[in-house]
């Protein structure tokens, strides 16, 4: 090779050792070898293996004004041909000099028209990459010569050493780079391991086994400690102590959640005090866990309990990990406290437990639906019983096969609503259908929540046939209480009125309303003493019974007696939580007793009237008959005639009391005549101004002498009893007080007659009663006729007065009114009809005797009886004869009964009475007359008298005249009259 030869080549050399990367050498070369060569391109093709689907010209040069590279398409598909012809550079070890009527590279370019091609060309074999294709071509016809052949190679193999010399240092390059990476992504590992070991939330240790890595590289332990220990799993817990002491198990780090989770302040302090954080299952766990590494496993987990330092047992799972080669002594624990899971796991399955139990120990049936296909997926054994179906009948029902098939639109639309969260799904009362067909009322609630996407419904069917009955029966017993005319009342243990039935409001006047809230004591009256009502609370606040009478007021201020029972009330604990008070009103029971009592006194004072009247009577007629034929026989004798006359109106006005008395008693019959009322009265107050304080005045004011049609006595009690009424309101007042009576006329009009109570329009006499003593209260006015009723003390009047002269003015079509000012005194207006007839008028008339003739026999018990009757009748002209023997007399009769023309006889006597005596006379002789006479008799009337066939009927004490008269009377209308003498 020539010098020039040899000079071009170190310029190449140096121009190629200047560029320090494969690019620039590579442009370098083709560009120096093409200018040397004058060739007309020069390339550089890659890769150069025969097996490439393509090629690429990387780097080319090309002479000017010659077809370039730069307009064709860089990258080729290796055909045949040219694999044949890269086959065969890949064999040759030097250049190769093609000669070709056509460029093998530019003839695949598409240029235009094919040319002939001179070509050099080498492989240039690289030591860390793929062949390149290294050539020079000209489009003309070219020798080669050796030296410049030589020359290619050599530059050729230069560039190929330049290009191996960069790739080397880029290589070398790149693994610096690489380690360096390496070593970086090391540090930043073990800084995110350290991170990671330390910032995590559970508790990790890092432990050093040495023991780990000679069992794995197969070298035996020499240490004495370890020699005379089996790692299995029946090693005793205590040999974790001897373990660790002899290098099996050194602790090389901890975190910061370790020294959390077992309490610790530092890492030194929870490490010295190791063994007080495990207990027997951690020790053994431990145990399990060595036995499972020196065992070859490079996992272990087991649940196990480690102790705080503060001796809370927390329970954990504990991870064992081998750590990868080359730190294959070294494992990683993993302690994750799980005991709120565990807590949570508990209770979750105290849940489930408890849900199993309510489920099969429910007194409520208790049915889980899918919401989506309506069907039954789990029952309990209450909802088998409820529907009369096996539990597992029931499971795959349709929700509306419980129910009766007449509801199924209703209960769809529940089970919807239900399903939905809509509506209410509160307790809501249906129908359970039984599978024997029977309809059961239940109560239905719904509650529903989603599993796994799985909407669940679930109802709980309430069994409400016992609660219906129940109900029924209390609508049964409220009913009752409500009717009741017993008043019933509710109160809490403190009394306070819980609730009231509509008796208590209409006895007591208060309304439910006013009542309630408020203290039982409302209608206290304060007419009882207070001991009364604390041992009624001693009595039922001890659980007890109280029955008892207790005197209430009404709301309008009115006293009622009550009948009352009270009985306290336990609620489920034995605690009293009521009373229950029902109370009867007894007023009016009362009031009937003490009329009933009344009654009863006025027989027995009618008893003993009727017991004195005969005899009394008796004495009356000997007294009035005899006065009376004394005075007929002293005309001249003014004085004693008036005396007789005095006696007389005596002995009348003592007859009339023993009728009144009589009639009070109900004992006699009223005797309803015309008569002058003026008469009456001055007679009534003649007796009353006797009985009369001094210091009270009676002031008689008469204006009238009218006639009303009345009853004598009855009108004299009601003077009486107007008077003493008077009397009573006054005898207690300091000043003096005054009775006024006034008798007058008054025309009453149609109005004022409705106003005095209906009475018809006319003329009334008017007895006017007037005092000035206390008067009368405005809340009593409406109440003062009642019987009974008095504003005085118990002792001191019978509130009988006042309803007497009611019942009495009213029994003579009259009216009773009364003006009243408290403080000041009363007066009470009497209003009694005018009498049209005038067919008895009291006078003053002079006493006649009526004569006749005839033989009378006159029978009487009392000897002066029959004096005075013998001898009225004799001096009227009879013959007489007198006996005091029923016995005798009848005896007499018969033996002479056609000279007897009238029996005169008196009713009581021992032998006989007057009509036994009758009935034998009758028996002898039913033509002679017979006239009965009596003090008194249960059996004989005036009205009576005619029934029982008696010719004649006399009350004692009778008059002379009377007596003459009746006798006239009964003669003249006999068979045989007897003829007057006048």
């Amino acid at each position: 090779m020539s010098n020039l030869n040899i000079q071009q080549l170190k310029l190449i050399s140096s121009a190629i050792a200047q560029k320090n990367d494969t690019d620039a050498i590579m442009k370098t070369a083709v560009r120096a070898v093409r200018k040397i060569f004058s060739a007309d391109n020069c390339w550089l093709l890659y890769p150069c293996v025969s097996s490439t689907p393509s090629c690429r010209l990387h780097y080319y040069a090309c002479r000017k004004n010659m077809p370039c590279f730069r307009r064709i398409d860089k990258t080729f598909v290796v055909d045949d041909a040219f694999q044949r012809f890269l086959r065969r550079l890949d064999q040759a070890k030097k250049a190769n000099i093609f000669q070709s009527k056509q460029c093998l590279i530019f003839s695949r370019r598409s240029l235009s028209r094919p040319c002939a091609c001179s070509q050099l060309v080498m492989v240039l074999r690289m030591r860390n990459d793929r062949p390149w294709l290294f050539g020079i071509c000209d489009r003309a016809t070219r020798h080669w010569s050796q030296d410049q052949i030589d020359f290619f190679q050599l530059v050729g193999e230069r560039v190929q050493h330049s290009y191996d010399t960069i790739r080397l240092e880029e290589t070398v390059q790149r693994d610096i780079a690489k380690r360096q990476k390496i070593e970086t992504e090391i540090v930043r590992s073990e800084q995110r391991f350290r991170s990671l070991f330390q910032n995590t939330s559970i508790s990790q240790w890092l432990l050093d086994i040495p023991g780990l890595r000679r069992k794995k590289e197969g070298i035996g332990t020499t240490n004495s400690a370890l020699s005379g220990l089996s790692l299995d799993s029946d090693t005793p817990i205590d040999a974790v102590d001897l373990w660790h002491a002899a290098g099996l198990v050194r602790i090389v780090d901890i975190n910061a959640a370790t020294l959390e989770l077992f309490e610790a302040n530092d890492r030194a302090y929870l490490l010295s005090s190791f063994r007080s954080i495990l207990n027997e299952k951690s020790l053994l766990t431990l145990q399990h866990a060595l036995h499972a590494l020196f065992s070859g496993r490079k996992h272990f987990s087991e649940e196990t309990e480690f102790v705080t330092l503060s001796g809370k047992t927390l329970a954990v799972i504990l991870n064992v990990d081998v750590m990868p080669s080359p730190d294959s002594h070294m494992v990683l624990i993993s302690v994750a406290d799980i005991t709120a899971r565990k807590k949570i796991e508990e209770e979750l399955f105290d849940s489930r437990e408890q849900y199993r139990l309510l489920m099969e120990n429910a007194s409520d049936a208790i049915v889980l639906y899918d919401a989506e296909t309506m069907e039954v997926i789990k029952a309990n054994p209450k909802a088998a019983e409820l529907t009369g179906r096996s539990v597992d009948t029931l499971i795959g029902l349709k929700q509306h096969e419980l129910h009766p098939p007449e509801d199924y639109g209703f209960h769809k639309k529940l089970f919807q609503e239900h399903a939905a969260g809509k509506g209410d799904t509160s307790a809501t009362d249906v129908t359970l259908l039984h599978q024997s067909g029977a309809r059961i009322p239940v109560q239905i609630s719904a509650g529903r929540t989603t599993i796994k996407g799985r909407t669940i419904l679930q109802r709980i069917y309430h069994d409400m046939r016992k609660r219906v009955k129940d109900e029924e029966q209390r609508r049964l017993l409220a009913t009752a209480v409500e009717q009741a005319a017993e008043s019933v009342v509710i109160t809490d243990p403190q009394g306070i009125i819980e609730y009231v039935n509509p008796a208590y409001e209409k006895v007591t006047g208060y309304l439910r309303d006013e009542v309630i809230g408020k203290k039982a004591g409302v209608v206290k009256s304060g007419k009882m003493e207070q001991y009364h009502y604390k041992l009624l609370w001693d009595t039922i606040s001890s659980g007890k019974v109280w029955s008892g009478e207790i005197i209430n007021r009404r709301k309008d201020g009115s006293l009622i007696t009550e009948e009352q029972t009270i009985a306290p009330v336990h609620d489920n604990k034995g605690k009293i939580s009521h009373y229950v008070a029902v109370k009867r009103d007894i007023t009016r029971q009362n009031q009937l007793k003490n009329i009933v009592r009344q009654t009863q006194k006025m027989q027995a004072i009618g008893t003993l009237a009727g017991g004195i009247a005969h005899d009394f009577n008796n004495i009356l007629t000997a007294i009035l008959g005899f006065a009376e034929l004394s005075a007929l026989l002293c005309e001249d004798n003014k004085v004693l005639k008036s005396n007789l006359t005095e006696i007389i109106t005596a002995s009348e006005r003592a007859g009339q009391l023993i009728k009144q008395i009589l009639t009070f008693s109900r004992q006699t019959e009223k005797n309803i005549s015309s008569l002058r009322i003026d008469l009456i009265v001055k007679e009534a107050l003649r007796l009353l101004r006797a009985s009369l304080p001094a210091n009270i005045e009676l002031e008689i004011d008469i204006r009238t002498k009218e006639m009303v049609r009345a009853d004598p006595t009855q009108i004299h009690q009601v003077v009486m009893n107007l008077c003493m009424n008077a009397f009573q309101a006054i005898e207690k007042e300091d000043n003096a007080g005054k009775i006024r009576v006034v008798l007058t006329e008054e025309k009453v009009g149609p109005r004022k007659g409705v106003e005095l109570g209906n009475l018809p329009a006319g003329q009334y006499v008017v007895l006017q009663v007037e005092d000035n003593g206390h008067g009368i209260a405005p809340e009593h006015l409406d109440r003062i006729f009642e019987p009974y009723f008095t504003t005085r003390d118990k002792n001191e009047g019978t509130g009988l007065g006042l309803s007497v002269v009611h019942g009495i003015v009213q029994d003579h079509r009259g009216a009773l009114r009364v003006e009243s000012t408290p403080g000041q005194g009363s007066c009470f207006y009497v209003y009694l009809p005018f009498s049209e007839n005038r067919d008895h008028e009291m006078s003053d008339t002079e006493m006649s005797l009526k004569k006749g003739e005839g033989r009378i026999l006159v029978v009487d018990d009392e000897q002066q009886i029959i004096d005075y009757e013998v001898q009225a009748l004799e001096k009227a002209g009879y013959v007489t004869f007198g006996t005091t023997s029923s016995q005798v007399a009848v005896e007499m009769f018969q033996r002479q009964k056609e000279k007897i023309d009238l029996i005169i006889t008196d009713m009581a006597m021992p032998e006989l009475t007057g009509l036994q005596l009758f009935e034998q006379v009758r028996k002898i002789c039913k033509d002679t007359p017979v006239l009965l006479c009596s003090g008194y008799s249960e059996h004989v009337s005036k009205e009576s008298a005619a029934k029982l066939g008696l010719n004649g009927y006399l009350a004692k004490p009778f008059t002379a005249e009377q007596l003459l008269s009746e006798v006239y009377r009964i003669l003249i209308e006999s068979k045989e009259p007897v003829p007057v003498d006048n």
